[in-house]
């Protein structure tokens, strides 16, 4: 019972887009890897893993925009066309 005390519960990540703009992309990941544990234990009731999935929605298009943006910074430094993109 202690690993089920010692879990976050899906409301204490971030909400808003704006809240997500604090975050690091390794946060990000990592609350998204605490949020697949909650919903995949079962322990979660219904509503709380409709909530903690549409978090989970939201950090993973964050980080899929972060990426996109990290990977044109790379083609700017590499001077690769967009043809020739790393991403």
């Amino acid at each position: 019972m202690a690993e089920k005390n010692s879990k976050i519960s899906a409301g204490n990540g971030p909400k808003e887009n704006g809240e997500l703009n604090g975050l690091t992309f390794e946060e990000a990941m990592d609350r998204i890897e605490k949020i697949t544990e909650m919903i995949e234990s079962g322990e979660l009731k219904l509503d709380e893993s409709i909530a903690a999935f549409e978090e989970g929605s939201r950090l993973v298009k964050y980080c899929r925009a972060k990426l996109e943006e990290y990977g044109k910074k790379i083609d700017a430094v590499s001077g690769s066309d967009e043809d020739e993109s790393v991403f």
